[in-house]
Parts: structure tokens; sequence; C-alpha cells
């Protein structure tokens, strides 16, 4: 996570070591600073590319897939994380997920693509009134609940 920080030559190590705890402890990983990648979670290494991504001080931050692979608990930590740095910091966040639960909860504004063709912008409540099928299914799908057909 040092190596943007590092690959400026603007500052000194000490300070370098400074701001990556900082980062560290904003992301809530600062407990895995001194860990390999192999012996962190992929929640946490998600959380530690965000810290990585803030140590150039962005006005944006892309999260692509951020909830992907992640358990429940991982997926809302990682949603809090989001709203608050989008809300701490200003920081304008660009969400590409097909988790519509992280949408409802975090988005402003939604632009739903189909085939690289914006077929829905608007908002989440918008959205739920959207009468695009492919919407309405995605919408749907988070309200299901899958039973086992061994159940």
């Amino acid at each position: 996570m040092a190596y943007p920080l590092r690959a400026r030559g603007e500052i000194a190590d000490q300070q370098i070591c400074e701001r990556v705890n900082q980062l560290l402890e904003t992301v809530g990983a600062k407990h895995v600073a001194d860990l390999l990648p192999s012996e962190i979670s992929t929640g946490l290494k998600r959380s530690v590319a965000i810290a990585r991504a803030l140590a150039e001080n962005p006005e944006a931050v892309l999260y692509d897939e951020p909830t992907t692979m992640v358990d429940p608990l991982m997926a809302r930590r990682l949603e809090r994380l989001i709203t608050n740095l989008k809300l701490q910091l200003n920081l304008t966040s660009v969400v590409v997920t097909h988790d519509m639960r992280l949408v409802e909860r975090v988005a402003d504004y939604i632009i739903f693509l189909d085939h690289a063709k914006i077929i829905f912008s608007g908002t989440y409540s918008e959205m739920e009134q959207s009468r695009v099928k492919l919407v309405q299914q995605f919408l749907l799908l988070d309200r299901v609940d899958f039973f086992s057909p061994w159940s």
C-alpha cells in the first residue's frame, strides 16, 4: 500500500509509515498491517485495496463488485465503509455491482446497464417503479427466498 506514496518520492519513510497506518485504521484493517496477503480474508483484502486507493487522495473511487465473494457480515462492513468514506471524505463513489441490496443502501443515483446500453437511470425509489423488465427481475431476485428442492 505504500508503493504509490514511495513512487512519488515526495515524503519521508516515517511519514509513509504513518500514512499507511492511518489509512489502515480508516478502513478498519490496522490489525492486518504485518500480515501477508495470503493470511487475510477476501473482505479484508478489499478493505486494504480501498486504503491503497485512498493513499492518492482521489476525488472519486471506483469499487468493482466490492461485495462479491465475501460473507454477508463483511458485505455490510464494506457497505458501511463505502458510505462513511463518501460522507466523511466527500468522495464520489462509483460502485459497479450486481448486489441490489448494496445498491439500495449506498446509491444516490443508479445507472443500470444491459449489453453496454443504459436501460435505466435514476434513484432507487425510481428504479423500484421502473417498468423495465430486466430491472424488475434484478429487484425481485433479492426479495425471493430460494428453497432447496431437498428440504
